[in-house]
């Protein structure tokens, strides 16, 4: 399919994420990290203008986080409700009833000459409102000078219940210390459940809701997935905010060029939903904001100011006017899983890069969502579809300055059976530069273990090949418990005969760093020994593994350490990395640094048969999903995180 925008020019794009943490509260404020996405907007003109893609990740804070109680039916699902303070026979849920999944509401408010509230205007009535919505008025953040005491007002909504609109508001409390009008927030607008359980298959996925009561939500269930199977009872779940244009770009006062006349106006580009596309240019939807809202630009009465941006949706910008313009959104960047949602056949998907970070194919799309058979059973028609042709694999589309870049991954390492780790080490070469003998792959077992009464303990394991500096990985350790005089006891702490001590799984196991190393010995540093070794002969040490199943060489990202620079690739002969190709060592890694193995297989258009191994994705930016699988379907990407290799 052709892009709306052959030719467009991406000019600079900067994506930076800044963090801070935030607390974590029951049903309230989201754990994950708040950031702030800078993006760099190049300006251009109406007839040249310049393209950015920009991902701006999850809206705000969640208004849920916590276990559900079940699935209910008919895309239903259920939440603990607790007894009310004055009235316990009375249970409320978490949520107010009737909110979410509306339009919202806006108004602003007006101070009298003592700093307090004295009316609220009514910006926009909102609409779908099956309850009353919830009023919250931001506290006096920097109260008058001549204020001794101060507080926030608090407001009610008036409600139309036949209308489902906010008709009004009544002042309960007018606060009094303001020095500016304070915001108002009004409950309502389109809304998200995700799941974030961790131990849960679907970790990452997200449903729109269409309308709630305090304690059930009905969810948008589009992928037609068996919900039962999936909202376990007490699977843990966020409520979140989802982005609209007004909300994102602002809705009377916005961050890009309004104007009446759409061809003089900044343009934003939506995606249409897959089963709405065509497959040509009109896929891409235009709107603009012509200076009171948003509207499209082939149908300037339309208003489109609550059109959705769902989680992993990105937007194109069309910088029209000819001033450089830097955007700034607040968000959160998941610290978890999530998806994708792949397009059926001959459909596309503006995706975003979920994570705080510029990441590699490889690392979020896992060879476990690949397939290279094209067939319409449902473990293919749902994945990712691999193939040597370009023009029979699934493709994804990347914007830069020369329009848009097209790869796919050809198949390479899908075999993979067992991956592969790598440890490192502090650089040894001049500089702190990475050398050959920094990097490590092996195994070995573990004959003896002292037990010293202080000091670190001597492991024994001929011919072990490490060197001071190293982590291992101890497993599989058993031994007789000792007391302080490192004499057997049981299980009651008495002293007994050798041997006859409380057999226990030795303190050793763990990840240690090595030091005083000899042909056959070496030391765990800061390890205190909890019992005399029994040999077993399953006791283990390890660095790292060569994997198995591989068919090509494979890039390495080495990160951390201190250090920057360094560049290396995997040897694969016989299924296995046999040996690791140091490029370039790099300089200052004073600490171990972290060695992260692609799997790579991603090709690009016109390198020919040239490999790319694998494609970055800046942060807060994202990429155009083609789908070429002739019998895809829609259905869930499940992405991964770099942390997670």
């Amino acid at each position: 399919m052709g892009s709306p925008v052959k030719g467009f020019i991406l000019q600079a794009f900067l994506g930076m994420l800044v963090l801070c943490t935030r607390s974590q509260v029951f049903a309230s404020n989201l754990s994950e990290p708040m950031g702030l996405v800078t993006i760099n907007l190049s300006g251009g003109s109406p007839e040249a203008p310049s393209f950015t893609v920009v991902a701006p990740g999850i809206h705000g804070s969640c208004i849920f986080r916590g276990p559900i109680e079940g699935f209910v039916s008919d895309n239903n699902v259920s939440f603990y409700r607790t007894p009310e303070l004055d009235n316990p026979a009375n249970r409320k849920g978490p949520f107010s009833n009737g909110v979410l999944g509306s339009v919202q509401g806006r108004a602003s408010t007006t101070l009298d000459e003592n700093g307090s509230v004295s009316n609220l205007n009514l910006l926009f009535s909102g609409n779908g409102y099956r309850d009353r919505p919830g009023v919250s008025l931001t506290p006096p953040s920097n109260p008058k000078n001549s204020a001794t005491v101060y507080r926030a007002a608090t407001v009610e909504a008036e409600w139309n219940s036949s209308l489902s609109v906010i008709t009004g508001f009544s002042i309960l409390e007018k606060g009094v210390g303001y020095d500016q009008p304070p915001s108002v927030y009004i409950e309502g607008g389109p809304h998200y459940l995700k799941i974030i359980d961790t131990e849960s298959n679907y970790s990452g996925h997200s449903f729109l809701i269409n309308s709630n009561s305090d304690h059930v939500l009905e969810l948008n269930n589009s992928l037609n997935l068996p919900l039962g199977s999936i909202l376990l009872k007490d699977t843990l779940v966020e409520v979140l905010p989802a982005w609209t244009l007004g909300s994102l770009f602002g809705f009377t006062e916005i961050q890009l060029q309004s104007d009446a006349n759409a061809s003089r106006a900044d343009w934003i580009y939506l995606l249409k939903s897959s089963a709405n596309q065509i497959g040509d240019n009109r896929d891409y939807v235009a709107h603009f904001h012509n200076g009171t809202e948003w509207k499209l630009v082939n149908s300037p009465n339309d208003s489109t100011s609550h059109y959705k941006i769902s989680p992993d949706e990105s937007v194109i910008i069309a910088r029209r006017s000819e001033a450089n313009k830097v955007l700034t959104f607040n968000g959160i960047s998941p610290v978890i899983p999530t998806t994708w949602y792949l397009p059926e056949f001959n459909r596309t998907k503006l995706v975003s890069n979920p994570f705080p970070t510029s990441i590699k194919l490889s690392d979020i799309i896992g060879n476990e969502t690949i397939t290279d058979d094209n067939s319409s059973a449902e473990e293919n028609s749902t994945r990712w579809l691999a193939h040597r042709e370009q023009d029979l694999a699934d493709n994804i589309q990347i914007l830069n300055s020369s329009g848009w870049s097209t790869y796919w991954h050809d198949g390479t390492n899908l075999t993979i059976s067992k991956p592969a780790v790598i440890s490192a080490k502090a650089g040894s070469g001049i500089g702190g530069s990475l050398t050959m003998r920094d990097f490590s792959m092996d195994s070995g077992t573990i004959q003896s273990v002292t037990n010293p009464p202080s000091g670190s303990p001597l492991i024994t394991a001929q011919n072990h090949g490490l060197e001071p500096g190293f982590w291992i990985k101890i497993t599989g350790a058993t031994g007789r418990l000792t007391n302080d005089e490192k004499i057997q006891i049981n299980s009651l702490g008495d002293e007994v005969d050798t041997g006859e001590g409380m057999l226990i799984n030795s303190s050793i196991n763990g990840r240690w760093e090595i030091i005083n190393v000899s042909t056959d010995t070496f030391e765990l540093n800061n390890c205190l020994v909890d019992s005399d070794f029994e040999e077993n002969g399953f006791a283990k040490w390890t660095t790292g593994n060569p994997g198995e199943g591989y068919d090509a060489n494979v890039s390495l990202s080495i990160l951390g350490g201190g250090g920057q620079g360094a560049r290396a690739v995997g040897i694969v002969e016989g299924g296995k990395i046999t040996s690791i190709s140091l490029t370039y060592g790099g300089l200052f890694y004073t600490s171990p640094p972290t060695v992260v193995v692609h799997p790579g297989g991603w090709n690009s258009l016109g390198r020919g048969e040239a490999p790319i191994n694998d494609l970055l994705i800046p942060a807060g930016s994202g990429a155009l999903l083609i789908r070429k699988h002739p019998n895809g379907i829609k259905s869930t990407l499940p992405l991964r995180s770099i942390s997670q290799d």
